[in-house]
């Protein structure tokens, strides 16, 4: 084989168009966009379920507070998907709906006396994990003071705890 039958087959070698800097800086901005997209996405879920948790949390608040201010006493324990015949006279159309819209799976629960002492809605969750307490902890920002373990929403692996007070 002769060199120039060796050199047709190796293939020439060619500069590149554009500088080695302009195509790393094009491919880290794609990568970047993508990235923030993907995190956006992420974001956008859990808000998503957050919204329809706080509108759970504020529908049985005004239920709540209405029955306690009305008949001087705090129902008893129910579940507010199917709250019961005690709230006659009370429309709980709102709350119920909410209940249901909720995107967080688990279950609604109205107890008198709770884990905190006094009346509490009370959720848990059917799956505890960090995409639950993620919901709770937006809602919390949302409704109370922004700490999960303080304030009128407590926020536990296990449950969350809405504390309702009649002042």
């Amino acid at each position: 084989m002769s060199a120039a039958e060796n050199a047709s087959q190796a293939g020439i070698l060619r500069a590149p168009l554009e500088p080695l800097w302009l195509s790393a800086a094009r491919r880290g901005f794609w990568g970047l966009l993508i990235g923030l997209v993907v995190a956006l996405v992420f974001v956008i879920l859990d808000y998503r379920k957050a919204n329809s948790v706080s509108q759970v949390c504020m529908q049985a608040r005004i239920i709540f507070l209405q029955y306690q201010a009305e008949k001087g006493e705090w129902p008893k324990a129910c579940d507010l998907a199917a709250p019961g015949g005690q709230f006659g006279g009370f429309n709980l159309a709102p709350m119920t709906a909410a209940v249901a819209k909720c995107q967080v799976p688990g279950k609604w629960l109205f107890m008198p006396k709770s884990a905190t002492g006094g009346p509490a809605v009370v959720f848990t969750p059917a799956e505890p994990g960090r995409s639950y307490e993620r919901a709770f902890e937006a809602v919390d920002g949302w409704v109370d003071d922004g700490k999960a373990d303080q304030g009128d929403l407590l926020i536990r692996e296990d449950a969350a705890l809405l504390r309702l007070s009649a002042e």
